[in-house]
């Protein structure tokens, strides 16, 4: 699972900065960004399509995958139950913030 969100991840971030282009330089094709157009084309073939519709539902609302830390989503700012937290370690959940169901990437 962590590989799996590690590609979400990165997705992500390749979109905030193909966004950010979009916004600074307009409908002006840049070469650069034509280099991270492919990458976020070839992420999106890797990844399962149940797992990218539910990516995209949330990226229209902000960041679909964000970091735990010490126990707390870092994008609804509550706390993740331990046993949650375990049970994704042991990928016997799916590693969602039971609050706000984004992807977590666990630490640790």
């Amino acid at each position: 699972m962590r590989d799996l969100l590690a590609s979400l991840l990165e997705l992500q971030e390749l979109e905030i900065i193909l966004e950010e282009c979009r916004i600074v330089h307009g409908d002006v094709r840049l070469p650069a960004a034509a280099d991270v157009e492919v990458r976020v084309q070839h992420l999106r073939q890797s990844v399962p399509p149940p797992l990218l519709r539910r990516f995209d539902a949330l990226r229209r609302l902000g960041p679909a995958v964000v970091h735990e830390q010490g126990g707390t989503c870092n994008g609804c700012h509550l706390n993740v139950p331990r046993g949650d937290l375990n049970r994704m370690r042991r990928t016997a959940a799916e590693w969602v913030c039971p609050n706000c169901g984004r992807y977590l990437m666990l630490t640790g």
